[in-house]
């Protein structure tokens, strides 16, 4: 009993480690990107490992398993993360525009930018999980992960709170930014995927 409950422990010591580990190289390999050309590599390297994780995979070699799945995605997420970047540029600017507008017509269009922000972002949430499990042409990515934001609206919405509980968490207590941050946001949504629509054959491969 007593040996069963010491390995327990240290299996979660060693989780930990892995995710400690995957943050940090999560940092890492971002600032060597220049941030720019390293957020969306690193970050899909993350999931990859993550889900990696979750599924029951050993990972031996956690930089080695990074380092191969930063170089493999490196061209193809930074061509979506340029869609994203457009994009967010564009709505940040607008909201900021039309926030001080008093007009009827300006608010509705705020309304509607909110509506669309809402959309980008739940396809933001939906993209790195698929990236990492399905091969198909680039732009396919973001098409598929509109699609699962707007016919999934429950497993989106659980996303949003997750990413919503780490990031008060890490607000709170901000040593989880350099050691957890990323590999927590990585396990919600990677699960949430996994369990809520893969797991119904809602996606095939």
């Amino acid at each position: 009993m007593d040996g069963n409950w010491a390995v327990g422990i240290m299996n979660m010591i060693d989780k930990i480690v892995k995710l400690v580990y995957i943050n940090v190289l999560w940092i890492v390999f971002t600032v060597l990107g220049l941030i720019v050309f390293g957020l969306m590599p690193a970050t899909a390297s993350v999931n990859a490992l993550i889900r990696d994780l979750l599924s029951g995979k050993e990972v031996t070699n956690i930089f080695s398993e990074f380092w191969v799945q930063y170089k493999t995605s490196f061209i193809k997420s930074n061509l979506v993360g340029i869609v994203f970047i457009i994009i967010a540029i564009f709505l940040y600017v607008d909201i900021r525009i039309l926030l001080g507008t008093d007009s009827i017509v300006g608010k509705m269009i705020l309304a509607v930018l909110f509506m669309i922000s809402y959309i980008f972002f739940a396809t933001l949430l939906h993209f790195f999980p698929i990236f990492n499990r399905y091969e198909m042409k680039t732009f396919n990515y973001l098409k598929l992960s509109i699609t699962l934001a707007m016919s999934h609206p429950f497993t989106t919405i659980l996303m949003v709170l997750w990413l919503f509980v780490v990031g008060v968490l890490s607000l709170k207590y901000t040593v989880i930014i350099p050691l957890l941050f990323i590999s927590l946001i990585s396990i919600g949504s990677n699960w949430l995927s996994m369990k809520r629509i893969e797991k119904k054959n809602l996606l095939e491969d």
